[in-house]
């Protein structure tokens, strides 16, 4: 049996050429949402390990407090606990480590659920004001993330 190979033609049906292949912004966030799901589960695998070597020394600390230490590494998350501050989370380097994860995972699930609302709001004008007010979710859920890891000091 001979196969037989189908051509596709690249006109339109008025016989113009087919538009030309822009990449924009949904191409963008596609390749985001893929990039940052990998990037977010090698920060937070690291970020475990890291907790569990420098903060969890001497089996102090169980696997809840742990894991607090692995996504919010911030100095008064556990001023009330009977975990010493070690100060190998109390720098920038760890603040700003936190926010990225913090950013990463926000902008990720903003993406996902805009892709979400996309699919199954019709009407256009309901769907640019869902599509605002997650926008404004986002924006808040970045600015709670900034106000608690880097605290006013004073």
């Amino acid at each position: 049996m001979a196969t037989q190979t189908v051509l596709v033609s690249q006109a339109r049906a008025d016989g113009q050429p087919a538009a030309r292949f822009r990449p924009g912004f949904e191409l963008y966030m596609w390749f985001f949402t893929r990039v940052s799901g990998v990037l977010f589960l090698l920060l937070a695998a690291f970020s475990l390990v890291y907790a569990n070597l420098m903060g969890g020394q001497g089996g102090a600390m169980h696997a809840g407090a742990q894991i607090r230490w692995a996504f919010f590494p911030i100095s008064f998350h556990v001023s009330n606990a009977a975990v010493e501050l070690t100060p190998n989370f109390a720098n920038p380097f760890w603040q700003f480590y936190s926010f990225l994860i913090i950013a990463i995972a926000a902008t990720h699930g903003a993406n996902g659920l805009r892709m979400i609302l996309t699919d199954y709001i019709r009407h256009p004008l309901l769907l640019s004001w869902v599509k605002a007010l997650l926008f404004g979710v986002w924006l808040l859920a970045l600015m709670a993330a900034i106000y608690l890891i880097w605290p006013a000091q004073g």
